[in-house]
């Protein structure tokens, strides 16, 4: 099997003739070469220089993880029982490797030998860098622990691991347990056409007549957003926020329950071992931000300045919907029905709206366009890079003298079994040591509609949002200039600060300037009108407060989770809610149990990054609309400062050198309405 197979093959994955079953021989392979290595630095000890240890392990750590990027990869868009299976096994395997490496003295002495040369401080800053985190992490690895404390720590790691994998996998099972067949088109009354025409696809793939329905994001935000029929719309919020719990027209089945109170207990006692306060203060250790009550502070701040203003938005989107017969106060299933109403009257937008003039391929072309203005990067498609599925496509990235820089896959379109939502992912890091060469690549996977029998894919504003988000984190690994791959592109930036070039990208989804380049008509090409830009602007402050407020409650139930570990997680959740949000929730939510951000992600206690970096992203995007939303200069002096450096020194100091100052709050505050 090695020898033939295709995961070890140097270059881009041969998606094509990779099988499930190649996985674990791959894997087991490169471990076992990694674990040479090692040997080998352990024998040399002290002695050892920086191409022995730290290129040398980077070399076998890119072999590595070429084989688990691919493997994870196609475990995320292909998720059928086969590749569910061989993705379980790996990640078994790679887990336990990666906390005996984590705990090892001898290379954990290699690398202090290393800081203690002389000739450290002179050091590239990407080799500086590479070293320190690799120190840090030893640490926070266990490998100062006493042996029986160590080896605890390594059961906690791999539980954590396979709880973590168990959890994704059941509430993806629970997105997809949950449909409802439709047979007559008055059901779905109120539904606009490309939300009847995705139904029907859905429909189309069970193979049956009609319409159906799940609960991807696409199919219930369709049926949330415009079914006329109230009971439906319940049922939907019901089953949608019950996924995989112990509530719900599907109680007990894929319960997540359990898992979720057993990983925040491991979380804490993983902490307590290592002699952290809590799980928060030890995810913290690795942030920009200073400590949890320092989260805390910034959180609750924000929450009093907004909740004011959330409270009139509330009581006005009440008032409307009782002018329209409805029973108030709303409960949870009417909020998306009538703010889109509501949406519709004020602004004379609403996203139906809105689709005609956001064609995906002309959206696409509105991306690339931004990159080129500002980092002159031009995609080009070559169809004969392997992909995983015909609607994949990949593109080359190049400078404006033709010469290839990276490489980017594009994987925007929903289907069966492929994980729900959108998310950047890397293929290949930037590596140039020991005469070894390798481009990035990214992988940029959404769930965006697909496209209709008779006319392309048309996106909704809020899919052209999260593309551009998407795209952020794309070029930030793409346009990195750091050789050692741990500490380039997005690798090793502080959790709350990696999310600052992707909320920066989403300014060119709203700006005029921009949408003007891609927002056209798919049948006459017609510009947006003005009227509807205007719409369109004012969206973007729509009820701002309210979704401000649930960014916090999301980010303070994730904080106080990992602070009090033994408290009933839905308590905390109720807690939390109480105490920030202004409008109901119904005793049987559950959404806790399908956050995947929290419990099969990298989010845990680090959900407030989400603002913490929009608060980066919108202080710097005043630099592109004082400049110009084009404005050369400025694109370089972002890719210059924030986007080429990657971890190779820390983001404090990068925002330093790009704004020369400390982040402002205003531009935050602004951009949901909220008065500074």
């Amino acid at each position: 099997m090695t020898e033939t197979n295709p995961l070890l093959a140097d270059g881009l994955p041969r998606f094509s003739d990779i099988l499930p079953e190649h996985a674990l021989p791959a894997i087991k392979q490169r471990l076992e070469e990694y674990r040479q290595l090692i040997r080998s630095i352990e024998q040399d000890g002290f002695t050892s220089d920086y191409a022995s240890v730290v290129e040398a392990e980077t070399l076998a750590d890119n072999a590595l993880a070429a084989a688990w990027s691919t493997i994870s990869h196609l475990n995320g868009v292909n998720n059928t029982p086969e590749w569910r299976e061989a993705y379980g096994q790996c990640l078994s395997l790679l887990t336990r490797f990666s906390t005996e490496r984590g705990q090892n003295r001898a290379l954990f002495e290699a690398y202090r030998a290393l800081e203690s040369r002389p000739d450290f401080p002179s050091c590239s800053n990407a080799l500086r860098a590479s070293v320190e985190h690799e120190l840090r992490d030893f640490r926070l690895a266990g490998v100062d622990l006493p042996a029986a404390e160590r080896e605890r720590f390594a059961a906690i790691q791999l539980r954590l691991s396979e709880l973590g994998n168990q959890f994704g996998n059941q509430v993806l099972d629970a997105t997809e347990a949950y449909t409802e067949h439709f047979t007559a088109p008055e059901q779905l009354n109120g539904l606009p056409e490309a939300e009847l025409e995705l139904l029907a696809g859905l429909a189309r793939q069970a193979g049956v007549e009609g319409w159906q329905a799940n609960l991807s994001y696409p199919a219930y935000r369709a049926i949330s957003t415009y079914a006329d029929d109230r009971a439906l719309r319940e049922r939907f919020y019901k089953a949608y926020v019950t996924r995989a719990s112990d509530a719900g027209p599907l109680a007990g089945q894929n319960d997540n329950s359990p898992l979720v109170r057993e990983m925040l207990n491991l979380r804490d006692e993983q902490a307590r071992l290592l002699g952290f306060a809590n799980y928060a203060e030890l995810r913290l250790s690795t942030r920009m931000a200073d400590s949890a009550d320092q989260v805390e502070s910034f959180l609750c701040d924000l929450a009093e300045r907004a909740r004011p203003l959330a409270l009139e938005q509330w009581t006005e989107l009440n008032d409307f919907a009782a002018g329209l017969g409805a029973q108030t106060p709303l409960e949870s299933w009417d909020v998306p029905y009538y703010s889109e109403k509501l949406r519709e009257q004020r602004l004379g937008i609403s996203q139906a709206m809105l689709k005609p003039w956001f064609e995906a391929g002309r959206v696409f072309n509105g991306l690339f366009e931004v990159a080129e203005s500002l980092f002159g990067l031009r995609f080009i498609a070559d169809e004969q890079v392997q992909t995983w599925h015909e609607d994949v496509r990949y593109f080359r990235v190049c400078n404006e003298q033709d010469e290839n820089l990276a490489g980017l896959f594009l994987d925007i379109y929903a289907r069966a079994r492929k994980s729900g939502g959108a998310w950047m992912d890397v293929c290949r890091s930037r590596l140039a040591i020991a005469g070894r060469q390798q481009q990035p690549v990214a992988y940029l996977t959404c769930n965006f509609a697909p496209a209709a029998t008779d006319r392309p894919s048309l996106l909704t504003h809020d899919d052209v949002v999260t593309l551009f988000h998407e795209f952020g984190h794309c070029l930030h690994h793409l346009l990195t200039r750091v050789d050692l791959p741990g500490v380039g592109g997005i690798s090793g930036v502080e959790w709350d600060a990696v999310e600052l070039p992707s909320q920066l990208l989403e300014g060119w989804a709203w700006e005029e300037a921009a949408l003007e380049r891609y927002a056209r008509h798919v049948d006459s090409g017609e510009a947006l009108p003005g009227k509807l830009l205007e719409g369109l602007r004012a969206d973007r402050q729509f009820h701002g407060a309210l979704a401000l407020l649930r960014q916090i409650e999301f980010a303070l139930t994730d904080l106080r989770l990992h602070h009090q570990p033994d408290a009933d997680p839905l308590a905390v959740m109720r807690l939390v809610h109480e105490q920030v949000a202004v409008s109901p929730m119904p005793e049987f939510n559950r959404y806790l149990m399908s956050f995947t951000h929290l419990f099969d992600g990298g989010y845990a206690a680090g959900y407030y990054s989400y603002l913490w970096a929009e608060r980066l992203a919108r202080d710097a995007f005043e630099l592109f609309q004082t400049r110009g939303l084009f404005d050369r200069s400025a694109g370089q002096h972002l890719a210059r400062e924030i986007l080429e450096v990657g971890a190779s020194r820390p983001m404090a100091s990068s925002w330093q050198a790009f704004r020369g100052r400390e982040p402002a709050l205003e531009p935050l505050l602004a951009a949901y309405g909220v008065a500074a």
